[in-house]
């Protein structure tokens, strides 16, 4: 596991202030396909994740950067999230386009992540604080979260190890909140440029994403989702 220093070194080497997509036109990961219909409707994606719901004075306030991105730069992203669906995932499990392919894996994981969440001592809250508004690897706009100082990293980290007993992931946690999904169809330099200054407009100002964000033990919680605008509460 990394130690509070290297975690924050990795996520500062990509969550920055200017947002870069090029000079061309934005295609999105290829990856996108398997979430986002070429209507820009969200499709069928089945999976199962331990995820923190959000206040919902901090809902409010991403709702208000959504209607700034959607009335200004709409084209560069698929159908909106609601703002119920709004969550800081703890660990991912099982994802697919196909239900048949993880369900019975998600199955399992119900049994094994109620059992440990019944098993959980109170942490009371986790601190975090909003760092920047950044591209997530060409898929989606996020608003990217970290422990306020060490001993807020190692209860985040204690945490995460307990679900990770479940299902090892091969990449860090990187905390963080998806605000939007990309047009799927890929948006034009133009469009580029508007967005990179509607991100950096909310980046350069320490009122608007200054956000101190707590994560509380009765907000912890598992969910099945049938599609990334879709999730539903298990246990």
């Amino acid at each position: 596991m990394e130690n509070y220093q290297n975690f924050l070194h990795r996520i500062n080497s990509f969550e920055t202030m200017e947002m870069n997509l090029g000079t061309e036109k934005f295609v999105g990961n290829p990856s996108l396909v398997k979430k986002v219909n070429t209507n820009n409707e969200f499709r069928p994606f089945y999976g199962d994740t331990v995820v923190f719901h959000l206040h919902e004075t901090v809902k409010r306030k991403l709702a208000e950067w959504l209607d700034v991105f959607y009335t200004e730069a709409s084209e560069c992203f698929c159908e909106r999230l609601g703002s119920d669906t709004f969550h800081m995932t703890l660990h991912d499990l099982s994802n697919s386009e196909q239900l048949s392919d993880i369900s019975d894996e998600r199955e399992q994981n119900k049994d094994r992540v109620l059992e440990k969440l019944k098993e959980l001592p109170n942490f009371g809250t986790i601190k975090m604080r909003s760092s920047y508004i950044f591209n997530m690897v060409n898929t989606s706009l996020v608003l990217g979260l970290y422990p306020v100082d060490e001993a807020e990293y190692e209860k985040l980290m204690g945490l995460y190890s307990v679900f990770d007993d479940i299902k090892q992931l091969n990449y860090p946690l990187t905390p963080h909140i998806t605000l939007a999904y990309y047009n799927v169809n890929g948006f034009s330099a133009e469009a580029v440029k508007k967005l990179e200054k509607l991100v950096y407009k909310l980046n350069s100002s320490e009122t608007e994403v200054g956000l101190e964000v707590e994560l509380h033990r009765a907000l912890l919680c598992y969910q099945w989702f049938n599609s990334m605008n879709e999730y539903v509460d298990i246990g």
